[in-house]
């Protein structure tokens, strides 16, 4: 089985995500409220290799997309964004 990084490396980004049409335009979180939930359509491929990740880190989805959105902002927690 290939590794991880294999696997990524196949994986074309246009087709992760369903591109087939605009649909409403995004919007802002209000930040008045504790949490959110946040829905999007992405191929089936992308979702199991975040799991995959996810899995190898020992993590939940979600705390690996925030390491790896704080990571890509050079943000050490998300007190440090304005937002």
């Amino acid at each position: 089985m290939a590794s991880l990084e294999e696997r990524w490396y196949y994986i074309n980004m246009s087709d992760l995500f369903d591109m087939s049409g605009p649909g409403r335009p995004a919007k802002r979180a209000d930040l008045d409220v504790p949490s959110i939930g946040m829905s999007f359509k992405v191929d089936p491929r992308l979702k199991n290799l975040l799991l995959d990740m996810a899995d190898g880190y020992g993590v939940s989805m979600t705390e690996l997309l925030l390491m790896m959105a704080l990571k890509e902002a050079g943000l050490e927690s998300l007190d440090d964004f304005d937002g």
